[in-house]
């Protein structure tokens, strides 16, 4: 299935979203309304958030480490005080 870049950049932060309100309206839930559906909403937001959480760590930690190369260290490379320039 393909996502737009955006959706697929800023889902993390959907998920947060969607984990902290199903965890409200389950606590509202099981003081009010009925205790399983209360546990189920809130067990499904925690659930969510967690992912999230999981989401955001394994992208954070598969992105590539960019290494900069100082300007001096690549003329060097390529210039040979004996010879000249290559």
């Amino acid at each position: 299935m393909w996502l737009p870049t955006t959706l697929y950049r800023r889902a993390p932060f959907y998920w947060m979203l969607i984990g902290v309100l199903l965890t409200i309206v389950g606590t509202v839930g099981i003081q009010q309304v009925n205790l399983l559906a209360g546990l189920a909403c809130l067990v499904s937001g925690i659930a969510s958030c967690f992912w999230s959480l999981h989401i955001a760590l394994d992208r954070r930690s598969r992105k590539e480490v960019q290494v900069e190369i100082p300007m001096d260290q690549t003329c060097e490379l390529s210039y040979r005080p004996d010879r000249g320039p290559l």
